[in-house]
């Protein structure tokens, strides 16, 4: 059996958490309140291990750079 990587664990664990806040109006919606980015991004962090996700906010960081940078690239022509 092959071990996981620290970085993949903790990966797989923000995806589990992503999925999730889909699940909670009540996450979605103290999420959705919060308007700074840095401030977002330690909430993610706070609230994934209130409910049992480890996870850095590196991870949460790289998600919202790849989001944005795929958003981007739709309107791209």
């Amino acid at each position: 059996m092959t071990e996981q990587s620290p970085v993949a664990v903790a990966s797989a664990q923000f995806e589990d958490f992503r999925a999730y806040v889909l699940s909670s109006r009540t996450l979605q919606e103290r999420l959705d309140a919060e308007e700074d980015v840095r401030d977002f991004v330690a909430l993610v962090v706070r609230l994934g291990a209130e409910h049992g996700f480890a996870f850095a906010e590196a991870d949460v960081a790289r998600a919202l750079s790849e989001n944005r940078r795929t958003w981007m690239e739709r309107w791209i022509v």
